[in-house]
Parts: structure tokens; C-alpha cells; sequence
């Protein structure tokens, strides 16, 4: 990979490990799924001439929508405001067995024993975070981001069966049909709505810009540029430095603990998705 694209991708990187932080702030001034409808309100406005060029299989985006758009973050954020965002990035990244483990049942790949390995040190990574002293204290929330995680890895088999389909006007159309789905909840759900539409803050307004314009429209841009010119797996691996990015955030900005368990349950869980995402490397073709 050349230089300048090397650092394309790492800044991709370091803007979706750092939205984990970003959103947190956000959303301990306005409730969370509100929040992410009115982000996706905006989004699916920007979004709307890639849209337009694509209006095919609409019901299995709406699918996606549901899953993804809705569930995933419905259940992400709401957990993100309890639990630490350097806990809440490495939990989610329970999202990589679950997804090789999903892909077995649905699509019928073969997982080697490296990819077995790391999905059972993951999980042990991710059993030994959740089970920390100001994690433990939380346990739904922390139980809705591994859920979360979930949801994540469900959809990427429903995106699998979608096959190609222009990555912007994806997550437009996403945005579009998540939006009311989740304002709808957020309505029923949530509550003081319309005292946080009144005193909507820098850190919300920020929030909106940076999720929608750094993490949307430039980090799925670039990576999708990427990968396009780049082979997959000698791409796939440098997305580890996501939750390193994430965890380091939290520490640093937010003034997380550091404690010894919580960076051992981290290095857990980076070894076995990196054991799962490097097996393709590993693997020899037949």
C-alpha cells in the first residue's frame, strides 16, 4: 500500500475509534435515539442524489434498515450512555465472531482453527470486560451493546445477500428508512425531547458533523476507495487499530479508567479478532 493511502486508512481509522467518544458526549445531552434520528434525518438529505441512482431491492435495504439503522444503534447508543466509551468499543467488536460465526450457519464458510481460537479468546476478552468492577455495575447496558455487536453481525449477512450496491446511496437509504423508526422510539422510549431541542449544545452540534460527515461520507468514502484498489485482506487488517484508536479515546479525553483488568480484557479481545481477521491471510489457497 502506498504511503499517503497507509495514512488515508489510519485516519479512517482514528475517526471511527474516536466517534465512540464523540457520541458519548452527544448523547448525554440529548437522548440517545433521538439523537441518531435526527442524524439520520440529515443524512439521508445529503445522501439523496447517490440514492436516486440506486432504487433497486429496496425492501432488503429496508431490511438492512431495521437491523442495522434501527436495532444496532438503538441498542449501541442507549448502552453507550452507561457504559465507558473505551469499555463500549472493545464490547462491540464481539461483532467480528459473531459475524464469523454467523457466516458458518448462513452462508456455509469454514472457520479454521485459527478463526476458532480467536473467536473463543474474543469472547473470553469480552466475558472478562463486561465482568470489570464499574462494568459489572451496568450490566444491561453493557448487555445491550454485546447485543448490539449482534445485530451488527446479522447485518452484514443481510448486506452479504444484497450484493453490490452503491455504498453511499446504502447508507442513505438506510438513514431514510431508519429515521422514523427510530424517532418513533425515541417518542415512546425516551424522554425530555423537547428540553433538549431547546438547549441542543456544541457537543451535539459537533456530534452531528462529525458522525455524518467524518464517519459517513469521508471514512466509508475513503475505505470503499480503498478497497477497491487494494485486496481485501491486506486491507481488513489495519481496521484493529479502530478500537485501539476508541480505547485510547476514551482514556485520554473522557478521563476513563486504566485500570490493569480493563487493558487486559482489551488485549484479550484484540487478539481474537485479530486471529479472526487474519486467518484469511493465513489460509492457503486449495
Amino acid at each position: 500500500m502506498k504511503p499517503i493511502h497507509l495514512l488515508l486508512a489510519v485516519t479512517v481509522m482514528l475517526v471511527w475509534g474516536c466517534s465512540f467518544v464523540v457520541a458519548k458526549l452527544a448523547i448525554t445531552e440529548m437522548p440517545p435515539m433521538l439523537f441518531m434520528g435526527i442524524r439520520y434525518v440529515i443524512t439521508g438529505v445529503l445522501l439523496l442524489p447517490f440514492m436516486l441512482k440506486e432504487r433497486s431491492r429496496l425492501w432488503q435495504v429496508f431490511g438492512i434498515s431495521v437491523t442495522l439503522g434501527f436495532l444496532h444503534f438503538a441498542c449501541g447508543f442507549t448502552g453507550l450512555l452507561d457504559v465507558d466509551a473505551a469499555i463500549s468499543v472493545m464490547l462491540m467488536q464481539a461483532q467480528v465472531p459473531f459475524a464469523a460465526l454467523l457466516a458458518v450457519v448462513f452462508l456455509k464458510e469454514k472457520v479454521g482453527w485459527q478463526g476458532g481460537i480467536g473467536m473463543l479468546i474474543a469472547f473470553a476478552g469480552v466475558f472478562l470486560l463486561v465482568g470489570e468492577p464499574e462494568t459489572a455495575s451496568v450490566p444491561f447496558a453493557a448487555g445491550l451493546i454485546v447485543v448490539a455487536a449482534f445485530l451488527w453481525a446479522l447485518s452484514a449477512i443481510q448486506v452479504k445477500h444484497l450484493g453490490l450496491f452503491d455504498p453511499f446511496a446504502l447508507n442513505g437509504w438506510i438513514a431514510l428508512f431508519a429515521a422514523p423508526q427510530m424517532l418513533i422510539a425515541s417518542f415512546l422510549l425516551e424522554s425530555g425531547h423537547f428540553q433538549a431541542l431547546e438547549q441542543v449544545g456544541p457537543a451535539v452540534w459537533f456530534g452531528f458533523g462529525y458522525l455524518i460527515i467524518a464517519v459517513t461520507i469521508f471514512g466509508y468514502g475513503v475505505w470503499y476507495w480503498l478497497l477497491q484498489r487494494y485486496e481485501v485482506n491486506r486491507a481488513l487488517p489495519l481496521t484493529l487499530l479502530t478500537p485501539v484508536f476508541g480505547f485510547f479515546a476514551g482514556i485520554c479525553f473522557l478521563g476513563e479508567s486504566a485500570e490493569i483488568s480493563r487493558l487486559m480484557g482489551a488485549l484479550i479481545v484484540l487478539i481474537g479478532v485479530a486471529a479472526i481477521i487474519l486467518q484469511r491471510r493465513w489460509a492457503r489457497p486449495a
